[in-house]
């Protein structure tokens, strides 16, 4: 017994990326065992005139204690070592390479569940590790990593959202598939071949307790040639344990504020340990129908604002360019970032929902809508409304961040263009006013711009004359903002 111990022991390798507490754990723990094994043998020698009966009850004694050292060696052997390991993955996990401040402030805090079970997919010759899952009323978090020694993943995802890969739950003779939640959050290491994923789905908190199985089907395969799959299922089963759950405070808001000419109302806020939820309705927020009774989405001018900060960048997916305005919160007196991998998270037919990171301190915290309002996410706080914008601010600005230069009309173009407007009335609800002259473009007589207000698409055609701009308007279907007309 003793000599398996030992070579148990000896079999331990230290991965040179451990802590230096792990190693010195490891080695005492070896040079320990050796030691009291020693000492063991040395005191419980037999001497020749025992009788059989002591020596049965030495032999169930040396079993006693070598039981005991193998309990005392793996004390100080595999919990260091273990911890280390997960320290390891911590690292990663906490890392800016996942672009959820939610899964990296929860992994720093020690949240959730910690899972630590690995999976060999033989047939890919892939080693998946399932590393912690985390669960509220909204979402779960499942945190794992895969590698191959073999097989290239640099374009291997499990892409819940817009892949064929799926996450299935199975308790009992029931198996249904799990809603995704957002995008995830995705980071592959080419060194390692290996890929950090943190899959976001729908809420576990009501299996709490419950034996569960979860299996990840297909893998999704993106290459320049177009999307593949890769057909293989990783199986895990775990208990729900309460330290993976953890709740969500909601609290109901009526906060009213313009942007950009339209009115929206914060209607809640949301505050949970994986992030921060503002609930947003608004004038432009809904599900529009065309003349054909076809129902479609829109994207709001404060989402064209929330993610107008973006930036991506290969190594570190969705992060904050700081150099343009957006939408934050404010927390003690610090901007608090969105989560941009948590975009087109559904709401309600008419709901908005901006996702920001986790807060702790939540009484003043503010939403910031660029530099033209701020709403208190509290009961008590009043909304400041720093600037309203009037169309052709508005225009203007949308004209510039697409490379146009709006001059002023003289009073003999406003005069023809306001005859222009009377001849061709508008085909849509859209506000058709002259508001200046395109820079650049003095060579045509009429340029009408169109520019969606849901979009900030722009699109022009340039004519010679305003039958040939009205044709070109019917022929594309277009309802068009006049922007000047030149006679030269």
């Amino acid at each position: 017994m003793n000599n398996h111990i030992r070579r148990e022991l000896e079999k331990i390798e230290i991965p040179d990326e451990l802590h230096s507490r792990a190693r010195l754990g490891v080695e005492k723990a070896k040079a320990e065992f050796n030691e009291r094994s020693q000492t063991t043998v040395k005191k419980n020698k037999r001497s020749p005139g025992r009788s059989q009966n002591t020596k049965k009850h030495l032999y169930k004694r040396l079993s006693i204690i070598a039981a005991a050292l193998l309990l005392i060696a793996s004390t100080l052997t595999f919990t260091p070592v273990i911890a280390a390991i997960q320290e390891v993955y911590d690292k990663i996990f906490s890392s800016k390479h996942i672009d959820d401040s939610g899964v990296r402030n929860a992994v720093i805090s020690g949240d959730g569940q910690i899972l630590d079970q690995t999976y060999i997919d033989e047939r890919h010759d892939i080693t998946v590790h399932f590393d912690r899952v985390l669960t509220d009323d909204k979402e779960t978090k499942l945190l794992l990593t895969y590698q191959s020694e073999t097989t290239d993943l640099k374009d291997y995802y499990i892409d819940l959202f817009e892949g064929v890969s799926s996450i299935n739950i199975i308790v009992g003779s029931e198996k249904r598939k799990l809603k995704n939640v957002g995008w995830g959050s995705r980071y592959y290491d080419s060194k390692e071949n290996k890929v950090v994923s943190a899959l976001s789905f729908e809420s576990l908190k009501d299996y709490k307790g419950k034996n569960i199985r979860l299996e990840i089907d297909q893998l999704t395969i993106y290459k320049d040639s177009g999307r593949d799959s890769v057909e293989t299922t990783w199986p895990l089963e775990f208990t729900i344990k309460p330290v993976a759950v953890s709740e969500r405070k909601t609290i109901e808001l009526n906060k009213t504020f313009t942007y950009k000419r339209e009115t929206y109302t914060v209607t809640r806020v949301e505050f949970s340990k994986l992030e921060t939820r503002v609930v947003v309705t608004g004038s432009d927020t809904g599900i529009l129908t065309d003349d054909n009774g076809m129902e479609y989405d829109v994207m709001s001018k404060l989402e064209r604002q929330f993610l107008n900060a973006r930036k991506t960048s290969k190594e570190y997916g969705y992060g904050v360019n700081e150099k343009k305005s957006g939408v934050f919160i404010k927390s003690e007196g610090k901007k608090v970032e969105p989560i941009f991998s948590k975009g087109e998270v559904e709401g309600e037919n008419d709901e908005y929902i901006m996702t920001f990171a986790p807060i702790k301190k939540q009484k003043d915290c503010i939403l910031e809508v660029g530099d033209a309002v701020d709403i208190p996410l509290n009961k008590s706080g009043k909304v400041i409304q720093k600037k309203v914008e009037d169309e052709k601010s508005e225009m203007e600005a949308l004209l510039a961040e697409n490379g146009y230069t709006l001059v002023p009309l003289s009073k003999e173009e406003e005069e023809e263009m306001n005859q222009y407007l009377e001849t061709f009335p508008k085909e849509l609800s859209i506000n058709r006013k002259a508001i200046g002259k395109l820079k650049g473009h003095e060579n045509s007589k009429i340029l009408d711009v169109s520019i969606s207000e849901r979009s900030g698409v722009i699109s022009h055609a340039e004519a010679s004359t305003a039958e040939e701009a009205e044709k070109i308007r019917e022929e594309n279907g277009w309802s068009f903002i006049p922007i000047y007309l030149n006679q030269y």
